[in-house]
């Protein structure tokens, strides 16, 4: 959850007007704030590049034209124009409190002179990670002498004598909550490959999840797998403060497994060197109830000991079993609320449902009404 100051939640729990800030920037500076009619941002936790934004631009205002025409660089150009996002509420006191929404890569522009708009397209910044392929690696693969850090680094742009080394979206990376090691094998970096298909091998031989943060740093952490002890916030319905607009659920055996065996390999013989086996044997996803056995296998030459291989298969267990129970909700727009944080759900009728936020679409302007919400959990009600 982003944080917010003590008067936040008694401010989303009523009627509260959305306030919106975009601002666009050309490399490092900040070329306008521009003004929108409508808008959205699409947070999901299943996409490489885990958000996305769509604004409507009045075709012109204060004698500024929106449409950037033939112009490289006009604010909303498609040249590595960026955006930031800022939304939030105008809390009673008055006072205007924005939480940042974080920055997207313009991707694309639509001009209706009829209408009188222009419609912006944004894209969250890993997308220049997927762009950026590797023009030149004098290491080729990395081996043993490097740390999971180090890879990182030259993943990033370090030493790869790329043509954007001046560029702040790309550079910035943190790494939190990690222990950094030394590879246990060979990881490929290729010329003209992709630097993230790299990193992927990287996360999940960590393990590790990769996303682009609300400051536009591409930030390596924990596996969030399953809902904390406590929920962050609650989203209640039928009550006088009700958040909560709608709620509906639905159950699938899809992108589910049970079962998840990691193997680790020696680089240089392939023979086997570590194996971690996870399994579920209890409840009803249990491998020996009537669900049966749903199995994954995953190898990799980084799974150095037993131990790595079995927080390897861990991990991916706990992914594979997160997805059972989704509840789609409609709630209050509270920009506060980040992907992969635990709330619960409360209905008299349908109970409490724990889980976390796989996604959210968060309308940014008071017309767009409601927010809507993906909760996710292996169980049933908390």
């Amino acid at each position: 959850m982003r944080t917010v100051t003590a008067k936040w939640a008694p401010t989303v729990s009523r009627s509260h007007t959305v306030y919106t800030d975009v601002y666009a920037w050309y490399g490092d500076t900040l070329t306008a704030l521009v003004p929108i009619t409508a808008g959205q941002v699409v947070f999901d936790v299943t996409a490489k590049g885990r958000r996305r934004c769509q604004l409507t631009v009045p075709l012109y205002s204060d004698g500024t034209r929106w449409d950037p025409g033939s112009d490289p660089a006009h604010p909303l150009a498609t040249f590595g124009q960026r955006l930031n996002i800022y939304s939030g509420v105008r809390h009673l006191d008055g006072s205007l409190e924005l939480l940042n929404m974080g920055w997207y890569l313009i991707t694309a522009t639509a001009t209706d002179e009829q209408e009188g708009t222009v419609t912006v397209t944004g894209s969250d910044m890993f997308q220049k990670m997927e762009e950026a392929r590797i023009i030149s690696n004098p290491w080729g693969g990395f081996g043993t002498t490097y740390t999971y850090a180090d890879v990182v680094e030259r993943m990033t742009y370090v030493g790869l004598k790329n043509p954007f080394l001046d560029d702040p979206a790309i550079l910035p990376f943190t790494i939190t909550g990690l222990t950094n090691r030394s590879l246990a094998g060979s990881v490929e970096a290729d010329e003209q490959g992709e630097r993230t298909a790299t990193l992927d091998t990287l996360c999940a031989a960590w393990p590790a999840q990769m996303a682009v943060n609300d400051t536009g740093a591409l930030q390596f952490s924990r596996p969030v797998t399953a809902p904390a002890a406590q929920a962050v916030a609650r989203i209640v319905g039928g009550t006088p403060t009700a958040t909560l607009v709608s709620r509906g659920r639905q159950t699938s055996r899809q992108r589910i497994y049970n079962a998840v065996y990691a193997i680790g390999t020696d680089p240089a013989t392939g023979e086997q060197r570590a194996y971690g086996a996870a399994e579920k044997t209890a409840g009803p996803l249990s491998i020996r109830g009537p669900n049966g056995w749903v199995s994954r296998w995953y190898s990799s030459p980084l799974l150095l000991n037993n131990a790595q291989a079995q927080a390897a298969a861990n991990t991916l267990l706990a992914k594979g079993t997160l997805y059972t129970r989704t509840e789609e909700v409609t709630a209050v727009p509270d920009p506060s609320l980040e992907l992969n944080d635990t709330v619960d759900v409360t209905t008299e009728a349908a109970g409490t449902f724990r889980g976390l936020i796989s996604s959210i679409t968060l309308p940014l302007t008071s017309s767009g009404g409601p927010m809507t919400l993906t909760v996710t959990n292996e169980t049933g009600d908390a």
